[in-house]
């Protein structure tokens, strides 16, 4: 490690202390006037789907076009989008209530004398180059921006090999023989060997930032954790992350369908954080904020049941004991399956991981419903979307109340994807044109392809539940030969 914990100690103040970091809120009227353009475009495609759900719906009564039974069949599977509602009502909630546009900065005169920050990033240590230059890079940004109370953590099964003269990083290898009490697998097995005795030099009130291995600061991520660790009381923290970043896109499709995800967080999740103060549909595995105390608190020794999805499980877990959470403004930007396949074994991991995490008796039953409801539309995702084409072949005279709930969860849905594709491409020197027509592609085109892969991930982890085996993606574009992604439990 480039520089003794015990050194950084010395300069570290409490909490209490650092009332000086004043947050400057952007809520100038340019970032009103988008946040009402979103809001108009929200309920555009709301009402355009409709319209169209109303214009195409038939003339004749199910029963009397398409036989008793076809009406019944018709009638059940043309109720099921409805399951969505809850979801889509929340998501609506959080773009109305909140300004996705809106963010804070903190005051420079107060950055070093912010809370002790710990950037965490976990990692099989395959690609230790990449590694090592994103954590590098983090460190770098926090720098320039004035941060001088923190340390970069890599936590590897193997050496990652960080020169000495790279100050403020800490390489920790997790032996191979260390095992847990409960037999934590994976991710969550590395984690909990940080909050060992020996291992954990953070004092009760320093703050967790956990981190893929690619995932990179951003200032305004760095300003809303400041502002976060600071300015609210909660004890866990969640922000946006978005995937269209860099130069090179390897793969065009996987990042369009992982746009829904940037929206997803500035709607259904900003809610659930800042309206709601906990994880009623979960939470991701990285940009997570955690004090210390929380973290050793909760533990992360949850077993087999709680490695899959150790992020899900942690914050179920953290939810029932009482803890309370919040969101963060700031994006941090990370990067998507560079190939389908990788796509659909990500999403096949989550599905299995929460699935796990719903069957545990760990966690009280009220707490995993928001879970539950998730991966009930997952799989019922193929029939949902089905309507469509269900409509055109055997139309019916549908109710005009029938015809407004399928147009305002359809309409929700593609304005997320579209608005998620949108904000995506937002760093890239593009014209508002070009993004107009990029986030229409994606409604058009890439939804359908989402989907498949989405739906074909659910039922293939449905039928492999008991393989309790675990696909890391490869995120480095510098090293796409080296695939050693797989590890299966023996």
């Amino acid at each position: 490690m480039g520089q003794n914990r015990t050194n950084l100690l010395e300069s570290k103040i409490d909490i209490e202390s650092a009332k000086d970091l004043k947050p400057i809120i952007d809520d100038s009227r340019k970032i009103k006037v988008k946040h009402i353009c979103v809001l108009i475009t929200l309920l555009l495609f709301i009402t355009v789907v409709t319209i169209t759900n109303y214009y195409t719906r038939g003339v004749s009564p199910t029963e009397e076009t398409n036989g008793k039974e076809k009406h019944y069949i018709l009638f059940i599977i043309g109720l099921i989008p409805y399951l969505s509602i809850p979801v889509t009502i929340l998501n609506c909630l959080g773009l109305i209530c909140y300004n996705p546009y809106r963010k804070v900065t903190s005051a420079i005169q107060g950055m070093q004398s912010a809370p002790f920050l710990c950037f965490r990033t976990v990692t099989r240590g395959d690609y230790p180059d990449y590694v090592r230059r994103n954590a590098i890079a983090n460190r770098d940004k926090c720098l320039k921006l004035g941060i001088k109370n923190f340390i970069i953590e890599i936590v590897s099964d193997k050496d990652i090999n960080v020169p000495d003269t790279e100050d403020m990083i800490r390489e920790i290898v997790v032996p191979k023989s260390y095992t847990t009490k409960n037999n934590t697998l994976y991710k969550a097995r590395a984690l909990n060997y940080c909050l060992e005795g020996h291992v954990n030099t953070l004092a009760s009130n320093d703050w967790i930032v956990h981190l893929d291995e690619e995932t990179l600061v951003t200032d305004s991520s760095l300003h809303g954790i400041l502002h976060f660790i600071t300015e609210t009381d909660a004890d866990i923290g969640q922000g946006p992350i978005s995937y269209a970043n860099g130069d090179e896109i390897k793969n065009w499709l996987t990042t369009l369908a992982d746009s829904i995800r940037l929206s997803l967080d500035y709607a259904l999740f900003r809610f659930q954080f800042e309206y709601l103060n906990c994880p009623l549909f979960g939470l991701k595995g990285s940009y997570i904020v955690i004090r210390n105390k929380v973290e050793m608190d909760v533990g992360l020794d949850n077993g087999p049941s709680g490695s899959i999805a150790e992020d899900c499980f942690f914050a179920l877990k953290a939810w029932a004991i009482g803890y309370k959470f919040q969101f963060i403004t700031g994006e941090m930007k990370e990067k998507s399956p560079f190939t389908l396949l990788d796509f659909i074994r990500q999403r096949r991991r989550w599905f299995v991981g929460q699935t796990y995490t719903i069957l545990c008796n760990k966690i009280p039953l009220v707490y995993k419903l928001g879970i539950m409801s998730s991966l009930t539309c997952c799989l019922l995702m193929p029939v949902s979307f089905s309507n469509i084409f269900i409509d055109m072949i055997f139309p019916y005279k549908k109710p005009i109340a029938f015809c407004f709930l399928s147009g305002f969860v359809g309409g929700t849905f593609a304005f997320l994807y579209g608005f998620g594709a949108f904000l995506s491409c937002e760093h890239r020197k593009w014209s508002y044109t070009r993004r107009i027509f990029v986030s229409l592609v994606c409604c058009a085109l890439i939804i359908p392809c989402s989907v498949v892969m989405e739906s074909i991930a659910a039922y293939w982890g449905l039928l492999t539940l008991n393989s309790n085996d675990f696909f890391i993606i490869q995120k480095d574009t510098q090293s796409r030969k080296r695939r050693t992604g797989h590890t299966k439990i023996m």
